[in-house]
């Protein structure tokens, strides 16, 4: 089936869809056979992702007992995307986007595979960890703006919603699924077999990704210019044709400056602040994922109740609210509410933030302006950072409040002037 059967038969079923009066849509977009692929390869994706993350930050420990450095190894992956994310986004709308991935994805395996031999083999040193982590970040930078720009090239424009809400669930779900399997899998058969997992989930994905094809691409126009053109050509466009998307480039600082590093905090606050142990601390960042899941799933089936630029700026307000209310509890019930609320706002943010910001790309430029939106990602771990030298100065629940006293201030500020993103559709 070439892709413009494809597209028409999916335009089909998407009009049938908006005739039907009743009923929850939650996998509706699922019915393109494209997206399906990519959405299962997202799953082997995120779980390889997550599986890392816990396997890097204890072979660290086990190898150093230093906890900054078991931190560092498992933070490293997002700070590439602040050199080269917007090259990233150049070449996935110069290339075929598809390809580059599923190239990227095969080299993770094979890299994986050869790192999971050196852990097994006894040979491996911190060095060697940090390599491998940051190998891996620099695959995850040009993956990143190419698969996002994938989900709005296998669906629909009205399906986009539904599109990014599923592939939003992904994460939220192997968030928990990773977590437990990678501890699992330390406990029972060794730290090497996490990374022959890890290797296995990205071939998966590759194979996911090789019959799959982007009915809803836009043939590119970035390949007739140069490469410094087509990077000047995506700070250009939200700087001066589409200033909107800047507007929410600034509100996704606060996402990613206060809310992603929560869950790298909660060990000092978990045993600091409620005065318990690691099992505890499971449960708070189960609590977030709990969140993320509900949120992805309402978002699924039943679309945005609101505007979705209104939505994402009350979810600022509600996550900034959730983490000041938890900085100043001691009781665990609380906590663990907040840190629902928490998750619930964040991922309702994602979701809605993205997809108002693929629906108003070009295709010819999507891979530009998601990967200059993603930029803010890298500044997760330096924040994490930054505000562990803060609790080291003042206290645990003295930072927390500190910083979730001007998110909230900022993000009331945003809500009552940020007009036009209120009115986003």
């Amino acid at each position: 089936m070439d892709q413009e059967q494809r597209r028409v038969g999916a335009d089909a079923d998407s009009l049938a869809g908006s005739r039907r009066t009743s009923g929850l849509q939650t996998f509706s977009s699922l019915k393109s056979i494209d997206f399906r692929l990519l959405w299962a390869g997202s799953i082997f994706d995120n779980l390889a992702l997550w599986v890392q993350f816990i396997t890097l930050s204890w072979l660290v420990w086990d190898l150093t007992g230093s906890a900054s450095l078991s931190g560092a190894a498992a933070g490293l992956r997002g700070l590439p995307t602040l050199v080269i994310g917007p090259w990233a986004g150049v070449i996935a709308d110069r290339i075929d986007r598809r390809k580059l991935v599923i190239v990227l994805q095969i080299f993770l395996g094979v890299v994986a595979v050869f790192f999971a031999s050196m852990v097994a083999s006894g040979s491996v040193q911190v060095w060697h960890v940090f390599a491998y982590a940051s190998v891996s970040a620099v695959c995850f930078a040009f993956i990143m703006p190419a698969r996002q720009s994938l989900i709005a090239n296998t669906v629909p424009p009205e399906n986009m919603g539904n599109a990014f809400a599923l592939s939003a669930m992904t994460v939220t779900v192997n968030r928990l699924a990773g977590g437990l399997l990678g501890g699992l899998l330390i406990t029972t058969v060794g730290i090497q077999w996490n990374f022959f997992v890890e290797a296995g989930a990205y071939i998966a994905t590759a194979l996911l990704l090789i019959p799959m094809k982007t009915p809803y691409q836009q043939a590119s126009t970035a390949r007739f210019t140069s490469v410094l053109a087509n990077f000047k050509d995506g700070f250009r466009y939200i700087w001066q044709d589409n200033r909107i998307i800047l507007h929410l480039i600034v509100l996704g600082l606060i996402l990613n400056v206060v809310f992603i590093p929560v869950p790298a905090l909660l060990p000092p606050y978990t045993s600091t602040v409620l005065g318990a142990d690691a099992s505890v601390g499971g449960y708070l960042l189960a609590a977030q994922g709990v969140g993320g899941i509900t949120a992805t799933v309402a978002i699924a089936s039943l679309g945005f109740v609101i505007y979705k630029g209104k939505l994402g700026l009350i979810c600022l307000v509600l996550g900034s609210a959730a983490v000041l209310v938890l900085a100043q509890s001691h009781w665990l019930a609380l906590s663990i509410a907040m840190l629902i609320v928490l998750g619930v706002s964040q991922s309702t943010f994602i979701v809605s933030t993205q997809t108002l910001i693929q629906s108003m790309t070009p295709d010819t430029l999507r891979g530009r302006i998601t990967s200059i939106y993603m930029l803010e990602f890298g500044l997760g771990p330096i924040a994490i950072v930054l505000i562990g030298l803060l609790m080291d100065l003042t206290t645990v629940s003295g930072a927390l409040t500190i910083v979730a006293a001007i998110s909230l201030t900022l993000s009331l500020l945003f809500l009552v002037t940020f007009k036009q993103v209120r009115e986003l559709a």
